[in-house]
C-alpha cells in the first residue's frame, strides 16, 4: 500500500512540475496536482470538499496577517525612492577603502533587506541605484552584477523574512525567535561578503574620501530609515511587539515618512497598495494550495517514511543534511522562495526533526540554502533579475557569483555545526 501511494505521489509531484514548466501559474499548478491527488484516493467530491476544508483552515491563520503587511511597507519603500539615501549614506561612509563602493552595494542591500524581506525587490531597487555608479567607477559587469544578485540574497535572510514566516506557520515555530535567530548569520554574511570585496577581488577601485561635512550630512538623510529595520529587530528581541504588530508599525512608519518628506502621493500609495495586494494574493494563495497538497502527502504519511528512513541512511546526520540542502539547491533555481519552502518543508521538517536540529536553527539554515538557490546558474531568480533589469549577459555574471555561493555554502555548514549562532539570540530574547 506504501509502495502503491508513493507512485501515485510521484506521480502528481511530476504533472505538478510539467505544469508549471508550461507556464501555468505556480499556485495554479500545485493546486491542480494537489486536487488531482485527494481525487485519486477519495474520488472527485470528496475531494472537492476537503480540497476547500483544507484551503480554508491553511489560511485562517492571523499569523498570515505579517506578510502583506509588510509588503506593503516594502512596496512602500519602493515608491518612496529611499534606496538613493540608502546607497548615498553607504558610499559615502565606506566608499574610500580598496573596492569601497562594492562594499557599499552590500551593505545597502542588508539595510534595505531589513525593510522590505525580499530578495527580488532588494536586488531590483539597489540594482537600479547602484549599477549605473559601479559601471562608472570602472566596475566590470560581471562583478557588479554579481554583487548586486549576491548582496540581495540578504532578503530572504535578515528581518522580515518572507520565507520564514511560511516557515514559522507552517512548523508552528515562533517567528519573532526565527527573525531574531537570522541577527547573527545576516551580519556575518554581510561582513564576509565585504571582506570577499575588499581583500580578494582585483582589480580595487578606490573612491574619493568624504569629508566629515558630507558624512554626516548622509547620514541625517539616511538615518530614518536606517533606524526601521533595527527598531523590527529590537522590538521583536525584548517583546515590545509581536512580528505582525511590527509589520503594521512598520507599515504605517514608511508610509509617515514619505508623506513628510513629499516622496509619496496618492498615486504612489495607491500603487504600492495595489502591487502589495497582488503579491500578497500570489504568496497567500501559494501558501494555500501548498499548504493542501502537503496535507495531501500526510495523508499517505510520506513525510513520516521519508524521515524514518533517511534517519536510518548510513553516513550519519550530516550526509542527511547535505542531501536535503542539495535537493534545495535544485528546486531552487526554478522555484520562488516561498513556493520552494512551501512544497519542501512539509517533507524537510520531519526529517530534520530526526536527524536532531532545532526547528529555529533549520529554518535559518534553510534561509540561507534558498539565498543560494537565488543565485544558482543557470536560472537563479536573482542572476535573472539583474540580467534583466541591467542587460548584463547572464553568462558573464556566473563565474562572478560562484565565490557569493562560496560564502553561503559555507555559511550553512557553520550553522550546522555551531548551533549557538542561531539559538544564542533567540534564548535570551522576552516574549511578548
Amino acid at each position: 500500500m506504501i509502495g502503491a501511494g508513493s507512485a501515485t505521489f510521484l506521480l502528481v509531484v511530476l504533472v505538478m512540475f510539467g505544469l508549471m514548466a508550461l507556464g501555468i501559474p505556480i499556485f495554479i499548478s500545485i493546486g491542480i496536482a494537489a486536487f488531482a491527488g485527494l481525487a485519486l484516493l477519495f474520488g472527485a467530491m470528496q475531494a472537492m470538499t476537503d480540497f476547500t476544508s483544507f484551503l480554508w483552515q491553511s489560511l485562517n491563520n492571523f499569523e498570515l496577517v505579517t506578510i502583506p503587511l509588510f509588503v506593503l511597507a516594502a512596496m512602500l519603500v519602493e515608491e518612496a525612492k529611499v534606496g538613493d539615501e540608502l546607497f548615498d549614506f553607504a558610499k559615502t561612509w565606506i566608499g574610500s577603502v580598496p573596492n569601497g563602493l562594492g562594499v557599499a552595494v552590500v551593505l545597502t542591500c542588508a539595510i534595505f533587506a531589513g525593510i522590505t524581506g525580499s530578495s527580488p525587490v532588494t536586488a531590483v531597487t539597489v540594482g537600479l541605484i547602484a549599477l549605473p555608479a559601479l559601471t562608472r567607477e570602472g566596475y566590470p559587469e560581471r562583478l557588479s552584477g554579481a554583487l548586486v544578485a549576491g548582496g540581495g540574497t540578504l532578503g530572504i535572510l535578515l528581518p522580515p523574512s518572507l520565507p520564514l514566516i511560511i516557515y514559522g506557520v507552517l512548523t508552528q515555530t515562533s517567528i519573532g525567535s526565527l527573525f531574531i535567530a537570522t541577527v547573527i548569520p545576516g551580519i556575518l554574511l554581510t561582513i564576509l561578503f565585504s571582506i570577499y570585496v575588499i581583500f580578494v577581488y582585483r582589480p580595487a577601485v578606490r573612491g574619493r574620501a568624504a569629508t566629515l561635512r558630507e558624512r554626516l550630512a548622509a547620514l541625517s538623510k539616511a538615518l530614518p530609515v536606517i533606524v526601521l529595520p533595527a527598531f523590527i529587530i529590537i522590538s521583536i528581541y525584548y517583546g515590545l511587539v509581536t512580528p505582525t504588530e511590527t509589520g503594521a508599525v512598520a507599515a504605517a512608519y514608511v508610509l509617515l515618512l514619505g508623506l513628510v518628506r513629499k516622496k509619496l502621493n496618492v498615486a504612489a500609495i495607491l500603487r504600492a497598495g495595489r502591487s502589495a495586494a497582488l503579491t500578497s494574493a500570489m504568496l497567500l494563495m501559494i501558501f494555500g494550495t501548498g499548504s493542501v497538497f502537503a496535507r495531501y502527502s500526510a495523508i499517505l504519511q510520506l513525510p513520516q517514511h521519508i524521515a524514518q528512513a533517511v534517519g536510518n541512511l548510513p553516513g550519519g546526520p550530516l550526509l542527511v543534511f547535505t542531501g536535503m540542502v542539495v535537493t534545495d539547491l535544485v528546486l531552487g533555481t526554478f522555484l520562488e522562495s516561498g513556493a520552494l519552502t512551501i512544497l519542501t518543508i512539509p517533507i524537510f521538517f520531519p526529517i530534520s526533526q530526526a536527524i536532531g536540529l532545532d526547528p529555529v536553527q533549520f529554518g535559518v539554515m534553510i534561509a540561507v540554502n534558498q539565498e543560494i538557490a537565488q543565485i544558482h546558474p543557470p536560472t537563479g531568480l536573482n542572476l535573472v533579475t539583474v540580467s534583466s533589469i541591467s542587460k548584463i549577459p547572464l553568462t558573464s555574471m556566473m563565474v562572478s557569483i560562484l565565490p557569493f555561493i562560496a560564502i553561503e555554502l559555507t555559511m550553512i555548514y557553520l550553522l550546522y555545526f555551531v548551533p549557538g549562532l542561531t539559538l544564542f539570540l533567540p534564548a535570551h530574547m522576552s516574549l511578548h
